[in-house]
């Protein structure tokens, strides 16, 4: 009995940590595809932890500082990617899955509707309604204003 709760109890976990992935991967897809324009206006701390935790998530714990400052040395320092390493670094030994998951908390706070987008079929089935929503979610949060037509 005690080995039939635990192994259900993996299953579960199992099955859990295949939705994650899913909603992980369609969250990759928005960001590629979708009406995701809209992060270009998120602040920049938040803009590098989203670049952080997709870094996490798909390479693991940043490259030692001595390793980036090496790297670094010979080229000019942009301000934007320091932010995004040291946002990375911060990070520590977070895990893959944790980072994943930190992300899609980030994404969906910045972005609410997103899981209701879908990839278009044909450039004119294309949900503007929930372009909309996106857009007017985001507007509300930042106070920014877009024109009527994308």
């Amino acid at each position: 009995m005690k080995k039939k709760m635990e192994m259900e109890i993996k299953e579960k976990e199992k099955e859990k940590e295949m939705e994650m992935e899913m909603e992980w991967k369609a969250a990759k897809l928005f960001l590629a595809k979708g009406p995701s324009a809209t992060l270009q206006f998120a602040r920049d701390d938040v803009k590098a932890m989203l670049y952080a935790l997709d870094a996490q998530a798909m390479d693991g714990p940043a490259p030692h500082q001595q390793e980036d400052q090496q790297q670094m040395s010979s080229t000019p320092i942009d301000p934007a990617m320091s932010r995004r390493h040291a946002a990375w670094r911060s990070l520590g030994d977070m895990t893959k899955s944790d980072a994943k998951k930190r992300f899609l908390l980030l994404l969906s706070s910045l972005l609410p509707h997103w899981k209701a987008w879908k990839p278009p079929q044909s450039s004119s089935s294309r949900s503007d309604g929930l372009v909309s929503r996106i857009l007017s979610d985001f507007s509300s949060k930042t106070g920014l204003t877009f024109r009527s037509n994308l």
